[in-house]
């Protein structure tokens, strides 16, 4: 017999504990009175997987009440299509331990779909039509968003063979446009002529930018005056109504004409739709549940491998819990957002799929704004795109709050807004790759924050954005009903708005990033440093806002933070220090940027900012064409806006330091590679990384 040394002994016991676990097995034909033991049923059918996910949770739970609770549990689900008839819920019962964490996972290389809607049968009228009668009604009885939706549309969405289908609607494409406001809020006549409307004109929404061009919302009709021109509204508008601006109609009978449109007679119960274009359907389904996955006080537990679709709210929603692992997930066809992560610690989403949601994709809040205690959370190597399809600004593909989330590494691209809103302190973005946001909306920034001088301490690293494009009005002329938008307009790369201060933007590539690569909208002690910015328009531009502006907010947000504390003080050092002026964008440094200009007059640099504290330096500028220019404005010189070419205002001795050559680099694959000849050493250049974007 062989005799195993100590060692051997420990090192077989701790191996055989890390290996060992319990195993749940469900599958669509599988059985709920059954153990869920076997991944497949025996012989004689008296043991096999379970059917329904809701008996594995309630399996897990007797584990604990029976206290055999001992290794770990993996719940394994084979492929299907599993719907639900209420949302999962998981609370500290349902929770892991550090050694014995539980895994919810989908079977390897397989399609695991958790649905929150239900399955129609729908039948061809004739050519062009299709009905569906509801044996059963959806749950959902609100909008996920009731400030900014208001109305009487259905509250469930449709699917057609995987894809969303819109309410019928006028224009069938595109938008009408607001002629002249009648009232401030309510009433107004419209640029088009509006289409004979037959129906129940107070069962009508809608869709209207009202006042500008980064705000929408629906709004219900109350009446149509044909002969007039005109519309009424049954709420008022957020922002005053303004000539020229978006809108549309839709949610009547009389305006289904159009493939990929539906309609719902909630008298007769029953849906009809056109089609999408060259789409026989096969599947259709209706979102019924507001949610998917609702877990509150859980701890140590893992998602993996999953697809969750057709909720109307918030698909998944992680709150006050910790150590959750979301990884492999595809999150997609949600009537809201898509994940959110409510406050706990700890919470990872990883190498997962969020896309065509009405709402936010991810939304993130942690952490303690009083101590500054980072909440843990991290977003890593996610793909999120075509978000904020219902809601399309201020729905953005990533929100942050609270304190120290991490967002590493995502690709982030299709989105009406924004791609990142930020709020909170010590958040981390970096490595992710952004493109084509602001796609509905123009003073808009594909990463966005402001309003608030207490968020500091946000790091914004060695991101690729480009391709940030912005929507908005460009003319009216209401004697000629004439209205002109225009694409590029009024995106940014990097937005920090009204007094956003204390940023670190840093080791960034900008290319195509808007009408202003990097915006500073009257802020304080932020540090643009070692950024590539190729642009046809402004690469950086510090402004100290308009004369009217009220900087009284401002000053509330940050009286309401605790930045007088020892903790804060530290942390912030800059808080402490004494204002020169309240209203001026002190304490901002520009260096070590390499700016490449294509604008023709070489105009892309745009400084309205006070010589004292301000520090622009070893920057390296170059233009094709040999012409560079900057717009300025000295606040504490009284010098007045001027336009300088680039001898000009280096003879200010202002900027120090900085060089007029071309860079001699390349952009490709999200890298930057220089000559050998390359003067970015000059400038004390940082090279920057080359693992931007997704890890494969």
């Amino acid at each position: 017999m062989k005799v195993l040394s100590g060692v051997a002994i420990i090192t077989s016991l701790c191996f055989s504990s890390a290996v060992m676990a319990t195993d749940y097995y469900v599958n669509p034909n599988g059985n709920d009175s059954w153990a869920g033991t076997l991944k497949t049923a025996n012989a004689n059918k008296t043991n096999g997987p379970f059917k329904t996910i809701e008996r594995a949770k309630q399996a897990i739970r007797n584990l604990k009440q029976n206290n055999t609770f001992n290794d770990k549990v993996n719940v394994n689900i084979a492929t299907g299509l599993y719907y639900l008839s209420a949302p999962l819920n998981f609370n500290l019962t349902d929770s892991g331990l550090p050694d014995r964490k539980i895994v919810w996972q989908g079977e390897p290389g397989a399609q695991v779909t958790i649905s929150a809607g239900i399955p129609i049968t729908c039948k061809k009228r004739n050519t062009t039509f299709w009905d569906c009668p509801l044996t059963k009604l959806p749950v959902s009885n609100a909008y996920f968003d009731t400030y900014r939706i208001k109305g009487n549309t259905p509250k469930f969405e449709l699917f057609v063979n995987d894809q969303k289908m819109e309410l019928a609607r006028w224009p069938d494409t595109d938008w009408a446009h607001i002629k002249l406001p009648l009232d401030k809020n309510t009433q107004f006549s419209a640029i088009e002529t509006l289409p004979a409307l037959t129906d129940d004109i107070k069962a009508a929404q809608v869709h209207i930018f009202a006042g500008n061009d980064w705000y929408d919302q629906y709004i219900g009709v109350d009446s149509v005056n044909k002969s007039a021109n005109t519309i009424k509204l049954s709420a008022t508008t957020n922002y005053v109504l303004d000539s020229g601006r978006r809108f549309y109609i839709q949610n009547l009978p009389s305006l289904l004409n159009a493939p990929g449109e539906w309609i719902y007679d909630a008298a007769t119960q029953k849906i009809s739709f056109v089609p999408p274009a060259g789409e026989t359907p096969t599947v259709s389904i209706v979102s019924s549940l507001p949610n998917i996955i609702i877990a509150d006080g859980a701890n140590y537990l893992t998602f993996k491998n999953i697809s969750f679709q057709h909720s109307t709210s918030t698909a998944i929603t992680i709150k006050n819990s910790r150590n959750i692992v979301l990884d492999q997930l595809d999150v997609n066809s949600v009537g809201g957002k898509g994940v959110a992560i409510v406050n706990g610690e700890n919470v990872l989403l990883s190498s997962s799929k969020i896309h065509h949601t009405g709402a936010n994709g991810v939304d993130v809040a942690g952490g303690d704004r009083n101590t500054l205690k980072a909440s843990g959370h991290v977003i890593d190597n996610n793909h999120i795109h075509h978000i904020g399809t219902t809601i399309l600004t201020y729905a953005p593909g990533i929100q942050l709050a609270g304190v120290g989330t991490k967002v590493t590494h995502n690709l982030l691209e299709q989105g009406g807004g924004s791609a990142i809103q930020i709020s909170g302190n010590e958040h981390l973005i970096e490595k992710n790759e952004i493109h084509h946001f602001c796609l509905q909306a123009s003073d808009c920034g594909a990463i966005y924050t402001g309003r608030d001088g207490s968020f500091r301490g946000n790091v914004i690293r060695n991101n690729y954005i480009h391709d940030i494009i912005g929507y908005g009005m460009k003319s009216v002329d209401v004697a000629k009903n004439q209205v002109v938008y225009q694409s590029p307009d009024g995106a940014r790369g990097v937005y920090l708005d009204d007094g956003a201060s204390g940023f670190d933007v840093s080791g960034n590539i900008f290319e195509n990033a808007g009408v202003m690569a990097i915006q500073v909208g009257g802020g304080r002690d932020n540090k643009i440093v070692n950024n590539y910015i190729k642009t046809n328009d402004y690469a950086i531009w510090v402004d100290s806002r308009w004369p009217t502006y009220d900087w009284n907010q401002n000053q509330k947000n940050l009286d309401t933070s605790p930045y007088k504390t020892n903790i804060w003080q530290q942390k912030y050092p800059e808080l402490a220090l004494p204002m020169h002026n309240k209203k001026w964008p002190e304490g901002n440094r520009i260096e070590r940027n390499i700016i490449i200009t294509t604008n023709p007059s070489g105009l892309s640099l745009h400084y309205f900012m006070p010589m004292y504290s301000t520090i622009i330096a070893d920057n390296l500028i170059w233009s094709p064409t040999g012409k560079l220019s900057v717009l300025y404005n000295i606040l504490d010189a009284n010098s007045g806006v001027k336009s300088a070419s680039w001898p000009e205002w280096f003879g200010q001795k202002i900027e120090k330091g900085s060089l007029v050559a071309d860079p001699c680099v390349i952009i490709a694959n999200k890298k930057m590679t220089s000559c050998p000849v390359s003067p970015i050493k000059d400038i004390g250049f940082t090279p920057l990384p080359t693992d931007i974007g997704l890890i494969q």
